[in-house]
């Protein structure tokens, strides 16, 4: 797995998952959704906006603990070596 996205054919660079897709060029990040609700969140010139569900906070906040979890296991396995 690619940790900082695939370059994208049209430029910038994307991260495709199951449900959402993220891509980011020239200071513009973008969440969409892959249910046909399309762009959910949009982050340009330090302006946001979205149109989340309760589900896509939840999902968010999932992943969230989940990359501290590996965070954290990655540290353990540094202090160990």
């Amino acid at each position: 797995m690619d940790k900082l996205g695939k370059a994208a054919p049209d430029g910038g660079r994307y991260f495709e998952g199951e449900r959402y897709r993220l891509w980011q060029n020239r200071g513009v990040l973008t969440i969409t959704a892959k249910d046909n609700r399309g762009e959910i969140l949009r982050l340009q010139n330090g302006t946001i906006q979205g149109k989340l569900s309760s589900e896509d906070i939840k999902a968010f906040q999932i992943f969230e603990q989940s990359l501290e979890q590996q965070l954290e296991q990655a540290k353990t396995q540094k202090s160990q070596t």
